[in-house]
């Protein structure tokens, strides 16, 4: 019985936020088409009376009229709504699918039986996390019934609304719960690998996954490590000196203080609790312990924290990457670059570059374009005879092109965490975007002509015509993203939604590489990479919050500015921080914990903050490209059947070369700043 009841409500979780993030897609959609129908249609019934069709004009007159009088302003209050539940149960679905990313990297290396303690730990943190959240947002709700407030456009009761908080959170804790007591009976974690490529074999041999240290013997494995009892005990004291500060028991200076949040951050993220979990058991301990501050703003930040529209861009822009990956659009681009290039040295290497830039203009997520461009490069270029090392290295690190071209996710948390134009991060990265493809190019022809790899035979004109007009489907999302976001078509939003109904339009029925019946799937894939990110951004905002009430970031940004760093030397210090940081951390857990600490401090120092997010965003990429945590990596290991420190050392020049190039876009702000300044985006 009990396993009939979860099948359930396994089922039920599923079915909910795939249909959450579809219903939303197609809402903004239609009141796009809505916003600019009326005003076409009453434009071609003028012109098509005035031409003597009557019947053109009668029914150009008649869609008119029922658009003029269809009212869709409740639309984006609605997608703001649904998102938020989507964004609350996803992020349960994620607990039970292993999503939710973390810091595991000193816990891989414990023995097996510190390793069960330190991970139960981590499990039972979450769990404990979701439950206060569970419990404080009943208690919100309550007192939303009992006011009677209601939305704005929608005319809904609140206490509604806010109820995804209190059932998402408590069906999370029950998951949490869940996962622990397998993981305790069984020693199985669930694990979703975010780096799998549809259509290839992952291999879970030893070469390629490596045991973690400790787990070779059964008497290693049963011994207690001191850093597993270092791992647990580190934020348990940590906690503990909180609550002596409450009691008085001990008086905490000001600086000690805020050094206590960034502690205890560090202490819980390293024993593997997911990022998100973190930033939130962070946040609760300081507001419970060190401040004052009414719990009521935390259930209210939890609900305002993802309550932006422009942070809906990023389900969008991940739902249309996941049409494109398995759409065909990757292989059109391939065989488009193939045609131009393919004849030089390197060719089909160079093709992969450009192919990965191109992919880059339309994707926004690194992994995706490795996973679509490497997955179809790399088996033909061992076909035409180079070797396997060649081509892992190169598509490893162009992959990375997918988050400095024109979409990009972390372009739009940057944007959310700094509130900075999205629309001139995105076209800032263009520029820095085609110079760092050239020069990935320049490396891969000079490498190729030193060791004589094979090139093909010199296409035909007509090859290249015919295989741009089948890549043309792909590269008109480029029109429409920043097209529609120039010419103040669309907002960025609006845009990424245009992108997933085109994206979705182009890989079931134009190119027909989807079936009808495998939506579903790509649907609840994307909800769940959708929810993890939203659910670390709600608890990001909680962070900051607690930044800014002590007034962190400002006291930082003096204490910088006070060091006579200057704009350089305080550049050089954020790169190294960052590249530091890429070895533990993915991208966007980086910039959400990040940006609104050292933004400030570059604003004061005179740098312009679109030209800050690009030199994230580019140490973002190498953090992509190297051990242990880069997810690019792990890709091209799967698709390469690679080990990791062999890939390690094959990408080594494409990821030097990456380093030059962040030298260059960090200390030359022009080269980001000119295009938006010259399209009017940025003064």
């Amino acid at each position: 019985m009990l396993r009939v009841l979860n099948q359930a409500l396994n089922h039920l979780e599923e079915w909910l936020i795939a249909t959450l993030i579809a219903a939303a897609t197609g809402l903004i959609f239609i009141a796009v088409v809505h916003r600019y129908g009326a005003g076409e249609s009453i434009a071609l019934s003028r012109w098509a009376a005035a031409h003597g069709m009557t019947w053109l004009a009668s029914l150009s007159m008649a869609v008119f009229t029922f658009l003029s009088e269809l009212d869709l302003s409740w639309a984006q209050e609605l997608c703001i709504y649904m998102f938020i539940w989507m964004a609350k149960f996803g992020a349960a679905y994620g607990v039970r699918t292993g999503i939710h990313v973390g810091v595991d990297l000193l816990v891989n290396r414990l023995p097996e039986h510190s390793r069960k303690h330190v991970i139960l730990f981590a499990l039972l943190c979450g769990a404990l996390f979701t439950g206060m959240i569970a419990a404080f947002g009943t208690s919100f709700v309550r007192e939303m019934f009992h006011t009677g407030q209601q939305s704005n456009d929608l005319e809904a009761p609140m206490w509604f609304v806010y109820l995804a908080i209190p059932l998402g959170s408590g069906l999370m804790c029950f998951r949490f719960l869940q996962v622990s007591w397998f993981y305790y009976w069984t020693g199985e974690l669930p694990h979703h690998d975010e780096t799998h490529v549809e259509g290839v074999q992952a291999d879970a041999s030893p070469a390629l996954h490596p045991q973690p240290a400790g787990a070779a013997t059964k008497a290693a494995a049963r011994k207690v490590s001191p850093l597993g009892v270092i791992l647990i005990m580190a934020p348990v004291l940590i906690f503990a000196m909180c609550l002596a500060e409450k009691f008085g028991v001990v008086v905490l200076p000001h600086w000690m203080r805020a050094a206590t949040v960034f502690a205890l951050l560090i202490a819980l993220m390293l024993t593997g609790i997911p990022v998100s979990i973190a930033l939130g058991l962070t946040v609760m301990t300081f507001l419970f312990t060190l401040t004052t501050v009414p719990i009521e703003a935390v259930s209210m930040k939890l609900f305002t924290g993802i309550e932006g529209f422009e942070i809906m861009a990023i389900p969008f822009f991940i739902l249309a990457g996941n049409f494109l990956t398995h759409g065909g659009v990757a292989r059109r681009m391939i065989n488009f670059a193939t045609s131009l290039i393919g004849h030089w040295y390197g060719g089909l290497g160079l093709a992969g570059i450009v192919a990965c830039a191109m992919f880059a203009l339309v994707c926004g997520s690194s992994v995706a374009t490795v996973a679509a461009i490497g997955a179809i490069v790399l088996p033909e270029m061992v076909r035409h005879g180079y070797p396997m090392r060649f081509g892992a290295g190169i598509i490893t690190v162009a992959g990375s092109l997918g988050i400095l071209m024109l979409p990009s996710i972390p372009k739009i948390v940057y944007a959310v965490s700094t509130n900075t134009s999205i629309g001139a991060l995105f076209v800032a990265g263009l520029l820095p975007g085609i110079m760092l493809t050239t020069m990935l190019c320049i490396v891969t022809w000079w490498i190729a002509r030193q060791r004589d790899y094979p090139r093909l035979a010199k296409a035909s004109w007509g090859d290249t015509v015919r295989t741009f007009r089948e890549s043309i489907w792909g590269l008109m999302l480029v029109v429409i993203i920043i097209g529609g976001i120039y010419s103040g078509l669309f907002t960025a939003t609006e845009a990424a939604a245009m992108a997933a109904v085109y994206s979705f339009v182009i890989a079931v029925f134009v190119y027909k590489a989807i079936k009808i019946a495998d939506v579903p799937r790509v649907l609840l894939r994307a909800a769940n990479t959708s929810a993890m990110l939203l659910y670390i951004v709600t608890n990001a905002v909680l962070f900051s919050f607690v930044l800014s009430n002590e007034n962190l970031p400002a006291t930082l940004a003096d204490w910088i500015a006070a060091q006579n760093l200057g704009w350089v030397g305080f550049l050089l210090v954020v790169n190294i921080l960052l590249l530091l940081a890429g070895n533990f951390m993915e991208p966007n857990s980086i910039i959400l914990i990040m940006a609104p600490i050292l933004a400030p401090a570059a604003k004061k120092l005179g740098i312009d903050l679109v030209h800050f997010g690009i030199v994230m965003d580019v140490n973002m990429e190498v953090g992509l490209c190297h051990p242990p945590v880069g997810l690019n990596l792990y890709v091209a290991s799967m698709i390469a059947r690679m080990r990791i420190t062999d890939l390690a050392v094959a990408v080594m020049p494409w990821l030097i070369t990456m380093l030059g190039f962040l030298v260059i876009v960090t200390y030359w702000p022009d080269l980001t700043l000119w295009l938006p300044r010259v399209l009017g985006m940025h003064q």
